[in-house]
């Protein structure tokens, strides 16, 4: 029988006693461009007490916070993360994304590159040929891209199941797609939430500076931060994808946060006017989700803003309590507000005093230990540890057809879908990824399994026949004969779904390894191409 071993991950979060004047120091003093100065709650004016609430509220949730960051006067005084996730990983922010565009935007106005929020988007655009001539069109400015009230017929909300978001990915050319929009009314009258028109601001860095948004936040913003892990992938035509897509770690999402809350400000330089801090954080419009809208930056009642991503990734600016609180996540949309509401139950609360508080050793060791917990990992089973056991980085099944294979970090747990699954698995990257045992079909050889069996299974779940676009044979790494099949089809949402398998024979039984991403292929070959039946040390 395997021994289940769970292991402990020291989440990064190491709250450590202050050595030395434990009183607040001005955030300008000790920005952490090469690593946050850590400090004990109290000494930052923070109750332990409550901020063990907080993980212990999240630890014994449904799930889906991975990672909670507070930054207090400059300070890190708790870095938490709950297991499946890890300390050192990127997280997807989607959203959030945006406000980083909007800080680009502000940048370029302040190096002269863009005149100002005035200047008529169609004018970065001279050679382009637009399809509409609706003169509406014409007055379009940056403010209203940045607002989300440039009048665009854009159907591309949660609401409306992204419908022209899906339909810009397909399109040839994703800046022209936006830009042939039809106009639904004139700019400026209402706060419709687009992301075609965010991708517009990066292709207007683009036009406006001659460098993709990415290699300009790269020398502009993230190289003055200390930020050098960040992936921002960009469309066919190498446009940064200004709405979303980008990935970064939670203390580096923190500095994003501190930087607006200094006004622009890091280590003694203005990186971004705070003139524009001012402009593009002020409530705006009305709008959905939260109560107010700025420049690509989000309001609500209380008395901080913030930048917003789907399924839950959050960086609360709270000025009145000089902090920043950062959330990530994958949460199911009934529970995105779920890291508002620690922010107000908790993070907030927890801000008892401008200055120091007398240490609390009882409170600060069971934070620690609660930190310890929701970081640990005891890995997943399906079924039964011989049938099913995912940990450190490996699936085992032990049952025959024994096999093994690589599972990615930070990887989540699925239930199964069919009765021939003995795992499954959502990686970080979004996608889903299964292995499963079933009977060979009669008269089905291994090189015909991927297109005669699998596809027909595809063709009962999406809106149309999957397409075979490869099929070859590969050898495992142990040297047993299988098939990696590719196959593209469009599922009930309308995304483009290129779902890879690879099938091997094995005791008379069909093994399979299959993996849905709906756009880099790259971690899905890695996954179903790991497929072993050579099963290493546990």
């Amino acid at each position: 029988m395997m021994v289940l071993v769970g292991r402990l991950i020291l989440a990064g979060f190491t709250f450590l006693f202050c050595i030395g004047d434990p009183r607040p120091v001005a955030a300008d003093q000790l920005l952490p461009t090469n690593g946050w100065r850590v400090s004990t709650p109290e000494a930052q004016g923070m109750d332990s007490g409550l901020l063990a609430d907080l993980v212990a509220e999240i630890e014994n949730s449904d799930g889906g916070i991975d990672s909670v960051t507070i930054i207090r006067n400059g300070h890190l005084v708790l870095d938490a993360y709950f297991a499946p996730f890890e300390r050192g990983l990127k997280h997807i922010i989607h959203s959030v994304t945006k406000s980083v565009t909007s800080s680009l935007i502000g940048i370029a106005i302040d190096r002269g590159d863009i005149e100002s929020v005035s200047q008529p988007v169609l004018d970065f655009f001279p050679d382009r040929v637009i399809a509409s001539d609706d003169q509406r069109k014409r007055t379009i400015t940056l403010e209203h891209l940045l607002t989300m009230t440039a009048g665009f017929e854009c159907q591309d909300s949660f609401r409306h199941r992204w419908r022209s978001l899906l339909q810009m990915r397909r399109s040839a050319d994703w800046t022209q797609y936006v830009l042939d929009l039809p106009m639904r009314e004139a700019p400026g009258q209402s706060f419709d939430y687009c992301n075609g028109v965010s991708f517009l601001l990066s292709a207007i860095i683009e036009s406006a500076t001659g460098m993709s948004a990415f290699d300009y936040a790269k020398q502009h913003l993230f190289a003055r931060l200390g930020i050098t892990d960040v992936r921002w992938p960009a469309d066919p035509q190498g446009v940064t994808v200004g709405y979303g897509e980008m990935w970064l770690k939670p203390r580096d999402m923190a500095k994003f946060g501190q930087l607006y809350l200094d006004h622009g400000r890091w280590d003694g330089r203005q990186i971004v006017s705070s003139a524009w801090v001012a402009a593009s954080t002020r409530p705006r419009v009305d709008a959905t989700l939260f109560a107010k809208y700025g420049y690509q930056w989000w309001h609500d009642a209380g008395d901080y803003y913030a930048a917003i991503g789907f399924r839950g990734q959050y960086i609360f600016v709270v000025p009145n309590h000089n902090m920043v609180v950062v959330f990530t996540s994958d949460l199911p949309p009934k529970d995105f507000y779920v890291p508002r509401d620690l922010l107000l139950d908790y993070a907030i609360p927890a801000a008892t005093s401008d200055g120091s508080l007398p240490a609390n050793k009882e409170q600060h060791k069971r934070l620690n230990t609660l930190l310890h917990q929701s970081a640990s990992n005891p890995g997943f089973t399906w079924q039964s540890s011989r049938r099913g056991y995912a940990a450190h980085g490996v699936f085992r099944r032990q049952a025959e057809p024994a096999f093994q294979l690589r599972v990615p970090r930070g990887s989540r747990r699925l239930p199964l879908q069919s009765q021939f699954q003995v795992m499954r698995m959502k990686t970080l990257t979004g996608f889903n990824f299964a292995a499963a045992v079933g009977d060979i079909p009669a008269g089905i050889a291994l090189q015909d399994i991927g297109p005669r069996a699998y596809a027909p299974l595809l063709a009962g779940v999406g809106r149309n026949e999957p397409e075979v676009v490869s099929n070859a044979p590969i050898v495992l790494d142990d040297g047993t004969a299988a098939y990696r099949t590719e196959l593209h089809w469009r599922n009930r949402l309308g995304v483009d779904i290129k779902t890879l398998v690879v099938s091997a024979f094995k005791d008379g039984k069909w093994v399979l390894v299959d993996a849905h991403p709906w756009k880099d292929q790259r971690e899905a070959s890695q996954i179903v191409e790991s497929l072993t039946f050579q099963i290493g040390d546990q």
